[in-house]
């Protein structure tokens, strides 16, 4: 069988054609309508005409807090126009196909679960690093959804007490992309729309100390939420994606700033440490993912 998954982010929307066992096909892109209800509305019933007549279903990861089992969105995330509306129903409204929806953090890390690097790990972590900070939780093998449908929102998580209630000081604005591109280009005196992972790759390849410095206070910062959530989850791998995530130099800092945060808490090696690792899929495991989730909602 072959099914549409389509996986809509903040500024670009993806999708394709899947078969059962999870190949992509082609991959087509359109920008995210962010203006309207309608205009999302009228991009997905597009998206789904061209294929109408070849699937089986639609498999949809989306950014929000999403209850996977009936469709119903709390909030879209950065798609501020879906509140509080059953994404589901909406669709199939339009969309006269079976249709399943996910979570984005939660999608990527079934895709990795399923086929990729979290494939029977039993209790495992994924961290999507982006304009913020998604993700997913595994535990036994599964994924930990929570009991509002809003585990692993990474982002949120406070950084400083002292000013917790300052939006800056949240895990996802101290270790999303922008911040570390605005240090990047403030410290290498460079444009900031000119600054991105290659540029940052070739800056640092090249010999640029400042560069090297900003990703690794980067993966510093980053490295001690990392210490925090094994304290609390012991998880035996953690799987790091997005954008700048392609390159080996990114997991060989986070590693070694890792080691660094063990031995300052701790002094000695009291606990072992989580493998740590790139995911398998990149931006193509929220549509896996997504369909993973369409599989295990109609069993």
């Amino acid at each position: 069988m072959v099914y549409l998954g389509i996986d809509i982010g903040g500024t670009e929307t993806n999708y394709g054609l899947i078969d059962d066992d999870g190949e992509l096909g082609t991959i087509r892109t359109k920008e995210t309508p962010m203006e309207s209800l309608t205009l999302f509305l009228d991009m997905m019933g597009d998206i789904y005409d061209e294929y109408a007549d070849q699937i089986e279903g639609m498999a949809v990861s989306m950014p929000g807090i999403i209850h996977s089992k009936t469709g119903y969105a709390v909030h879209g995330g950065s798609l501020k126009y879906i509140k509080k509306m059953n994404m589901v129903e909406m669709l199939e409204t339009r969309c006269q196909t079976t249709i399943h929806v996910e979570n984005d953090g939660k999608a990527a890390t079934l895709g990795e679960l399923w086929k990729g690097n979290l494939k029977n790990i039993q209790q495992g972590i994924m961290l999507n690093l982006g304009t913020g900070i998604g993700g997913g939780i595994i535990v036994n093998g599964e994924l930990l959804k929570g009991h509002h449908y809003s585990a692993g929102e990474f982002s949120f998580i406070k950084t400083n007490a002292a000013r917790s209630k300052d939006a800056d000081y949240m895990f996802g604005f101290q270790n999303g992309i922008k911040k570390l591109f605005q240090k990047i280009a403030d410290q290498c005196n460079v444009p900031l729309a000119s600054v991105d992972g290659y540029m940052m790759y070739e800056l640092i390849e090249a010999g640029n100390k400042k560069a090297a410095i900003c990703l690794n206070e980067y993966c510093y910062t980053l490295a001690i939420q990392l210490f925090n959530l094994q304290m609390i989850l012991d998880s035996e791998r953690i799987i790091i994606s997005g954008g700048i995530s392609g390159n080996p130099l990114l997991i060989q800092l986070i590693n070694k700033n890792v080691t660094k945060v063990y031995e300052e808490e701790l002094g000695e090696n009291l606990f072992v440490m989580p493998t740590i690792m790139e995911s398998k899929f990149g931006n193509k495991g929220n549509i896996i993912g997504a369909l993973y989730n369409y599989k295990l909602n109609e069993e």
